[in-house]
């Protein structure tokens, strides 16, 4: 190993700047080696022109650059080769797919068809299930109308038919108390007041129980002037019948109903009789002492 060393150590630099090329293009990337043996070169060629100028080692360090530039136009074309290779074969796998990535496609695709279907059958079903909630809202909806109308045309008909009742009532009632005002006596009272009590109409009802009361009081009135006048006709009737005794042969003012009443100075010769109502036309009156 020493003597390769050596050997080399007395060779040309030139020859030892090739060798150490050589050995780093089979140790090192020539993508990586290239550059550096460019930009290496411009700098061994600007030191040996300026600072420490060797012809020798300056032409050598240009050379390097210049065949840096070459290595670096050799090596393009085939890294385009390789990277459109590269290109292509990553096109053709991709384009042809494994078995494997097939399953994957048709497992994802199945799995893909059949959550579809399912969505379209979960949609399906909440559009049968909204349309029978409405169609069940309707129906609904429907009968409650239905049964409303019904309510409504039975409380009409109720409503007519108490309208009726009470109409018919009314009419009784009136009837009733017109009997009454056409012949006012007492037995035709008490049926007018059953048939006013049937009345609904307050104001009907009021005006009814006012006429019967103006008849009752009317009849009332009535029985009382035929009452004096039966008192006033007995009366008079009782003072034809009855005898009175009148002293001083019928010319005193006083009558007595007893003659033994009168005072017992009195001339019982001189007493005449009459009939009481005789004494009261002649003006005479009951004695106050009897």
């Amino acid at each position: 190993m020493k003597k390769f060393v050596d050997y080399i150590m007395a060779q040309p630099v030139w020859k030892v700047l090739l060798y150490s090329l050589g050995i780093l293009f089979m140790i090192f990337n020539p993508k990586i080696i290239l550059p550096l043996l460019f930009f290496g070169g411009i700098g061994f060629a600007w030191y040996f022109a300026k600072k420490k100028p060797n012809a020798t080692k300056r032409n050598i360090a240009v050379i390097a650059s210049v065949l840096a530039v070459g290595g670096t136009y050799l090596i393009n074309p085939n890294i385009a080769s390789t990277k459109q290779k590269e290109q292509t074969q990553a096109t053709h796998f991709a384009s042809t797919p494994s078995k494997k990535d097939e399953n994957a496609q048709k497992e994802t695709e199945a799995k893909r068809e059949k959550e579809a279907k399912e969505k379209a059958e979960k949609e399906k079903a909440e559009k049968e299930k909204k349309s029978k909630e409405e169609q069940e809202r309707k129906e609904k909806e429907e009968r409650e109308k239905k049964a409303k109308e019904e309510q409504e045309r039975k409380e009409k008909e109720e409503r007519e038919k108490k309208e009726a009742e009470a109409k018919q009532l009314a009419e009784q009632a009136e009837a009733s108390v017109q009997l009454l005002e056409n012949n006012q006596i007492q037995d035709n009272i008490a049926p007018a007041q059953a048939a006013v009590e049937q009345v609904v109409d307050p104001t009907v009802k009021a005006t009814l129980t006012e006429r019967i009361g103006h008849v009752q009081n009317a009849i009332n009135e009535k029985a009382k002037v035929e009452a004096q006048q039966a008192a006033a006709a007995q009366q008079a009737a009782d003072q034809e019948q009855r005898t009175v005794y009148v002293a001083q042969y019928g010319k005193s003012s006083a009558y007595w109903y007893n003659i033994d009443n009168m005072p017992s100075n009195t001339r019982k010769d001189k007493v005449i009789t009459m009939s009481e109502a005789d004494a009261i036309r002649a003006g005479k009156h009951h004695s106050n002492k009897e």
